[in-house]
């Protein structure tokens, strides 16, 4: 077994990509085992349906043709009228008048049968579809929340994800490692893991971020004047000429956009703050025009190295090309920083960054402000990090399987070199925090973090405000009930817009100014409030995601009962069952 990672990138290719696949193989196989589906059945079933399928398809195609060919006869018939009307006496029109609807009467009976036959099709399709999701049904209640969680633990170990976010692990975050947790009123949880690697508390969110950038509004105008020209026998003739204006504005925009990042407490260099970007350097080959830039990068740290004049205090590395890749200039304590990025380290980051085959190279941010790290690789922004077990249902198995084993190893990959960074410094593996030691004194009750994750699980639309026409930022304050479920505010802020017009004043061709009209929308802040009812389905002990594995079966807690929510308005997330509070 594999315990410490300190070469990340060697690892991964020689052991746990393979690892992995082998694992979440394994995995899903065992819970076909469990289940026990008849995948022969459910290959029958499914070849049966693919035909039923197929037939309803080219039936659809015939009944589409015959309609059609209806239109036309149609049209025919009163193109024909019209002509016999105009050219003969009106007892010729029962001529067109029989042939139509001879015509009419046949086409409509095979119309008709055409329609009863796709409506068989796709009633028999539906019900061989019911039959492979009957067969389907042990395996899909097998899957959970925490599939991922053992999936990743299995093969790596040192990382243990939570069953959800806890106060516990908020409350060690903060009081251990200094970190708050509030990102703001204009970032939303739309999803969050947490766990430990090493025994140090780590935080995997995707997040939803709002700010005012701006839109350029287009508008145009059609403009025609007439002018006196002599021609070319001296006579004098008027011409027209038309031209079209156009005008544009720049207007406030309210813009979203989702985000993945890891937040990692570590007790290491405790004093240490530095930011790095990623280095275009970092895709340099090893020509002569490449060689030049980045000697042309190491120079000028070398410049600033020389450059200690009051409050600068960096110091070159000895090796260059770390220094210029890694680009972290803005160190504020250098025994720190090379006591964390030790010659092992600084090797292996730069496998990090110049790797373009095995990861995803240098795409991350990683910032450091004492105990806290905030890793944010930009591979990761596309990569769905919930595990949601409503992802992986199917009727079909080999789908399924081809599904559920490209989702985890995909999740695994990612999230691997999304951490990566943090593996490569083999201090981080070898800080053990004293709060690890007593994790099971903290309150098991999901944080604010995990409210706002099952808010945005929900929907926005079950909290937006009624004039609300963009997205919104979902916010929650929680208190608690006697009962021991939480209930939560959930404020969606978004924005209403007003259609406003501005005019351009713009010269035409015609020397004068005409002003063009610019159609805009102004945009205002709403608000909404509505309450949820959150209340663990666990207790601390059992498995996480135990109870997932039958939702269907769930009791209502008391909590939810009294306010006359049913089970089939809750959602289960995790060890977690919550539901909006009818108004």
């Amino acid at each position: 077994m594999i315990d410490d990672v300190h070469e990340p990138l060697e690892q991964f290719s020689s052991h746990f990509k393979t690892a992995h696949v082998n694992n979440t193989s394994d995995f899903f196989e065992d819970l076909v085992r469990r289940s026990g589906v008849d995948e022969n059945a459910n290959i029958k079933t499914v070849q049966e349906l693919r035909e039923l399928e197929k037939r309803a398809g080219g039936a659809g195609t015939t009944n589409k043709v015959w309609r059609i060919l209806r239109g036309i006869a149609i049209a025919a018939a009163l193109l024909t009228a019209l002509y016999v009307y105009a050219h003969y006496a009106w007892p010729w029109m029962l001529v067109p008048v029989i042939v139509f609807g001879a015509a009419m009467y046949m086409l409509n009976r095979v119309i008709n049968d055409s329609d009863a036959q796709l409506k068989r099709l796709r009633d028999a399709c539906e019900e061989q579809r019911a039959v492979a999701w009957g067969q389907m049904a042990p395996l899909n209640r097998l899957f959970d929340w925490d599939i991922v969680a053992k999936l990743m633990q299995k093969t790596v170990p040192r990382i243990a994800f939570d069953a959800y976010f806890s106060n516990g692990r908020m409350e060690e975050l903060r009081n251990s490692f200094g970190w708050s947790g509030h990102l703001g009123d204009d970032h939303s949880i739309v999803f969050a893991h947490s766990g430990v690697l090493n025994g140090n508390p780590f935080i995997l969110a995707r997040t939803l971020s709002h700010w005012m950038g701006t839109k350029t509004y287009h508008g145009s105008r059609s403009i025609s004047w007439t002018e006196q020209y002599r021609d070319s026998q001296g006579k004098w003739q008027t011409r027209t000429h038309h031209e079209t204006l156009n005008a544009s504005i720049e207007r406030p925009f309210p813009e979203y956009e989702n985000d993945t990042f890891i937040v990692y407490g570590n007790e290491a260099a405790p004093d240490l703050v530095f930011s790095r970007n990623p280095s275009a350097l970092s895709k340099l080959e090893d020509g002569l025009f490449d060689k030049w830039r980045k000697n042309r990068a190491i120079k000028k740290l070398e410049a600033k190295s020389r450059d200690v004049g009051e409050g600068r205090s960096f110091t070159v590395m000895a090796n260059r090309e770390f220094d210029a890749l890694f680009d972290a200039t803005d160190r504020n304590h250098e025994v720190q920083f090379r006591l964390l990025f030790t010659p092992l380290a600084q090797q292996e980051m730069l496998k990090l960054l110049k790797d373009s085959e095995t990861g995803f190279g240098d795409t991350f941010v990683f910032e450091k402000t004492r105990m806290i790290n905030v890793v944010q690789a930009r591979h990761m922004r596309h990569t769905d990090i919930s595990g949601d077990p409503e992802k992986f249902l199917g009727y079909e198995l080999a789908q399924a399987r081809m599904f559920f084993n490209g989702y985890h190893n995909d999740f695994f990959k990612s999230f691997y070199f999304g951490i990566a960074p943090l593996l490569a410094i083999p201090l981080y593996q070898q800080h053990r925090p004293h709060s690890d030691i007593y994790k099971n004194t903290y309150s098991h009750k999901p944080c604010f973090w995990e409210h706002e994750a099952i808010a945005n699980y929900h929907g926005e639309a079950m909290f937006n405000h009624p004039e609300c026409v963009t997205r919104s930022i979902l916010k929650t304050s929680a208190h608690h009930e006697a009962d021991g479920s939480q209930t939560v505010q959930v404020t969606a802020s978004g924005f209403r817009s007003v259609e406003r017009i501005h005019y351009v004043s713009v010269r035409g061709g015609d020397g004068r100014s005409h002003q063009v009209p610019v159609h805009w929308n102004e945009y205002f802040g709403v608000e909404n409030s509505v309450n949820m009812l959150v209340k663990e389905t666990t207790s601390p002990g059992e498995l996480p995601g135990e109870a997932a594995t039958a939702s269907n079966e769930l009791a209502l807690p008391a909590a939810f009962s009294q306010r006359g929510i049913d089970l089939r308005q809750a959602v289960l997330r995790r060890s977690i069952v919550s539901a909006v509070v009818p108004a």
